[in-house]
């Protein structure tokens, strides 16, 4: 058993509620969400801001994406999240005319350089990952986002696809997380927000999942000993918001990561229960089948 899970344990900031009551169930896991809770910033901010600044140099179509007819909410999202900004982290940002500064990082955008693509630089300014959606003929549909941190999917592939296809591969999708997904989206409202927490089990810290490559046979050398230093609990903190003049609804994604090491023996547990509890389509959805053998037999430990 490594040193680091008795030395280093803590529970993670946002915990799933899956693990943290141990059961498997299938659902949306919806809750409401004060609005003072919208935006997460923490130690890690200028280093995470300047990597999203370098992916969008080096990789600009993987990460940002904008479809005609989205301006307006993009628009709105941005006067919604710098008002947001400078209400709740005065510490961190100022606007001064058409500029708004991060004060911890001495970064300065020009607001008038994003007006044909806003969400750009909403994305820029905080950690999270944001995805505006707008209705149409096969329901709430992606229309821009600025994506840099997702969990094994790429926004090139799911820009203009509406919410049905882009949980598709989602083992139980259609049978039992469509109509009750549908039914929150139409009935959301602007002054009462949702979140949830989302989560899977990666090996690797990196953020950026999507290009991340192991070396080849990476799964062999994995033992009941080594496992919980080589993988991480990746929790995602996300939030649903409607725009108030537009409409469209606005999706934002923060990413945590935590070595499975580092968990408490109580989650730990739970984690193995919850395991144990999923169908094997979402065990291997979930992209479990190279860890699980020693996984579960560390975890039971």
């Amino acid at each position: 058993m490594s040193a680091n899970v008795e030395t280093n344990l803590k529970i993670p900031k946002y915990l799933p509620l899956h693990i943290a009551r141990g059961k498997w169930v299938l659902r949306p896991a919806l809750e409401h969400m004060e609005m003072s809770k919208w935006i997460d910033i923490d130690e890690d901010l200028i280093p995470q801001l300047k990597l999203k600044e370098r992916l969008l140099k080096e990789s600009y179509s993987d990460v940002f994406a904008s479809l005609p007819g989205s301006e307006a909410g993009q628009q709105e999202l941005l006067e919604m999240l710098i008002e947001h900004l400078l209400k709740y982290f005065p510490e961190y940002y100022r606007v001064e005319g058409t500029k708004i500064e991060n004060l911890k990082w001495g970064k300065v955008w020009d607001i008038s350089d994003y007006k044909d693509a806003p969400i750009a630089l909403a994305g820029q300014l905080v950690q999270e990952d944001i995805c505006l959606l707008q209705p149409g003929e096969g329901g709430y549909t992606l229309k821009a986002a600025l994506m840099c941190f997702p969990l094994f999917w790429r926004l090139p592939e799911k820009i203009g696809r509406p919410l049905y296809q882009i949980h598709g591969p989602v083992p139980g999708y259609p049978e039992k997380l469509k109509h009750p997904l549908d039914l929150y989206f139409e009935n959301l409202k602007p002054d009462r927000p949702g979140t949830r927490i989302a989560w899977g089990i990666v090996p690797t810290p990196l953020l950026v999942v999507a290009w991340y490559e192991p070396k080849e046979g990476w799964e062999k050398e994995l033992t009941p000993e080594n496992v919980g230093d080589r993988l991480w609990l990746r929790s995602e903190y996300q939030t649903i918001r409607r725009l108030p003049k537009t409409g469209d609804i606005i999706f934002t994604v923060r990413s945590f990561m935590d070595s499975i090491s580092s968990l408490p023996p109580e989650i730990r547990k739970n984690l193995a229960e919850v395991i144990r509890q999923m169908s094997p389509e979402t065990r291997a959805y979930r992209v479990m089948g190279p860890f699980l053998e020693p996984l579960l037999i560390y975890l039971d430990r």
